[in-house]
């Protein structure tokens, strides 16, 4: 199979800090097919946004009808995505009937898919979100099996693989703040200079200006570093020559 080298935007709408409860660091996902999935702490009611393209191929928006219904499964509701490298998205625990797309309508990075909620097996509102594809395993059975997420923020994009504790705040217009932890300040991203072709042959100008000082300095210090021990050579020797002839 290929690599999986595709980049995620952030699942839910733009200026809103969230935080990963549950990633890389802390995950409590043991099973093959979510390994690398990731629990973001979006209230009740948040958008659900696609955070790559793809065609829906699943949804479920039927649990959760009352606080004492015990769960059906561990999702709960979902929207499921395939995308054109035949990875799947799956975004879970979303509320009772807080779906908004169906099977076989496309959607595009950012787009609406639902609301959060606390269906499944959770017992807070939160998002479940997690890459997977269907490989071949040594005993030749397709297996389904989680892939590694690296999500942008900002324009020029900054990538991040999330940790858990860490907050993000999406932002694709421009800089973005950039992912931090509780403890941490606030951080923009910095523009990004692209140099002109007269910067870029000023900077070579001054690389090779350094480059001919540093010859020059070299051969300035071995002739310094020969030049005493000469003289002292000549010296020694107009010395011995008179008193040769004594």
């Amino acid at each position: 199979m290929p690599p999986h080298d595709a980049v995620y935007r952030l699942p839910w709408p733009e200026g809103q800090s969230q935080r990963f409860i549950h990633a890389k660091g802390a995950n409590p996902h043991f099973q093959q097919r979510d390994l690398h999935a990731v629990d973001i702490g979006l209230p009740e009611g948040t958008s659900v946004l696609a955070a790559r393209a793809g065609v829906v191929d699943a949804v479920e928006d039927g649990h959760g009808r009352g606080r004492d219904e015990e769960p059906a499964t561990f999702e709960g509701n979902f929207v499921r995505v395939r995308h054109a490298d035949d990875s799947h998205a799956t975004y879970a625990h979303l509320a009772r009937q807080g779906v908004r797309v169906r099977p076989g309508e496309h959607v595009e990075a950012g787009q609406l898919l639902g609301y959060s909620g606390a269906s499944g097996d959770v017992e807070r509102a939160q998002l479940h979100f997690g890459v997977s594809r269907f490989e071949k395993s040594a005993a030749g059975r397709w297996e389904e099996v989680s892939l590694p997420v690296i999500f942008i923020v900002g324009q020029p994009p900054y990538r991040f693989e999330p940790l858990t504790g860490m907050i993000a705040k999406p932002a694709y217009g421009g800089p973005a703040e950039l992912p931090r932890f509780a403890s941490e300040t606030p951080r923009r991203q910095g523009p990004q200079h692209t140099p002109t072709a007269e910067e870029e042959l000023h900077a070579w100008l001054r690389i090779g200006l350094f480059f001919l000082i540093g010859i020059a300095m070299m051969v300035v210090s071995s002739w310094l570093s020969l030049g005493p021990g000469r003289g002292k050579a000549e010296q020694e020797k107009r010395g011995q020559t008179p008193s040769a002839k004594h």
